[in-house]
């Protein structure tokens, strides 16, 4: 700091106190810093000791302007679903764990799920499925599911009306809906989520978009090259979960922009959870524990392929220059991933 000196000093001993006061105070500042950062550094060490740790988000109660404790927007969905008055609405990308998540939520003591993966009408046992309202209900006639397109002002209208029957449905998502901007996710009585997963181990899994399921069921081998060249140079495969999230349909490839990406990270800041398929029965048992559920990681058994436990996806990919080319190509997509890990419930560790 610079102490500008009067072209009059009257009382030089004076002005020499004050500068050596004001050093005293910059000394301490320095060492609260130092004490702080080494405070933060000890947090950070021990959450790496123990695996996974939890993410530290906004929940907790805040103050108005007038001093009184309220509830953050979180807490107050959380409070309504535990009485109650909330649904759960899982945005599901299309082998983002699902299945998985849907059934767990399908043990919860006296509540109910939609019989068909979370989403719609099952089989005819499926006794919870309201038949009788949904000829009133303004939501899916046609095509029978929960959990479709829903307007920000039919918001409310929808949380109100499925809740009655359901505590938790699913919506599934494999191309870009652009009603997923136009839902009030901020509604009282709507708690949010999303699984999200590595790009890479996305383009690897089963289920493969365009028909190259059927093609190529398995990891890639010197029979499969050709078709997986293919398959990393087809439309539907172009950064797969982004292209779901974005605001507009704005995917291309290693050409994707930064504001294409951005309108992505703008709709997950609005969900009210977030979680890591790469722990995610941590994750799991985590969100269970934030809504008064009685989940345990033991008890939540994920369908993940585990016979790739101990392969890196590079390996599984056999081929470095594919997998160079597809993560250049999904580029935007692994960004995306990225950013959300440090926005999920359960920080996983790489």
């Amino acid at each position: 700091p610079i102490i500008s000196t009067p072209s009059v000093q009257s009382n030089g001993k004076k002005l020499g106190v004050s500068a050596s006061v004001y050093q005293h105070k910059i000394k301490a500042l320095k060492w609260i810093s130092y004490v702080l950062a080494a405070a933060v550094l000890l947090y950070s060490v021990k959450d790496i000791m123990f695996g996974v740790r939890m993410n530290r988000e906004e929940t907790e109660a805040v103050q108005d302007l007038e001093g009184e404790v309220v509830p953050s927007i979180k807490q107050q969905k959380i409070a309504n679903y535990v009485k109650g008055t909330a649904i759960i609405r899982n945005i599901h990308i299309t082998h983002h764990a699902g299945t998985s998540l849907c059934g767990q939520m399908g043990k919860v003591p006296n509540e109910h799920t939609p019989g068909f993966a979370c989403m719609g009408k099952g089989r005819d046992n499926d006794t919870y499925w309201p038949e009788e309202a949904l000829k009133a209900s303004p939501f899916d006639k046609k095509r029978g599911v929960v959990a479709g397109g829903v307007l920000y002002n039919e918001t409310k209208e929808w949380a109100t009306f499925w809740r009655q029957y359901y505590h938790f449905v699913s919506g599934e998502y494999g191309s870009w809906d652009k009603t997923l901007h136009e839902t009030n996710w901020e509604y009282e009585n709507l708690v949010s989520m999303i699984v999200m997963r590595n790009p890479l181990e996305r383009f690897l899994a089963g289920g493969k978009c365009g028909g190259f399921q059927t093609k190529i069921p398995g990891d890639p081998s010197n029979e499969t090259q050709d078709l997986y060249w293919e398959y990393a140079n087809s439309g539907c495969a172009d950064n797969y979960a982004l292209r779901v999230l974005t605001r507009e349909s704005c995917v291309q490839g290693a050409n994707t922009t930064s504001e294409c990406l951005q309108g992505a990270k703008d709709l997950l800041n609005r969900i009210t959870f977030i979680l890591d398929q790469s722990c995610l029965n941590e994750s799991v048992e985590a969100f269970g524990s934030a809504l008064h559920l009685n989940f345990t990681k033991d008890g939540f058994e994920s369908r993940l392929h585990h016979w790739h436990a101990n392969l890196s996806v590079r390996d599984r990919f056999g081929n470095d220059t594919l997998y160079e080319y597809v993560q250049t190509r999904f580029r935007r997509d692994i960004e995306l991933y990225e950013w959300s890990k440090n926005r999920s419930i359960v920080v996983c560790n790489d």
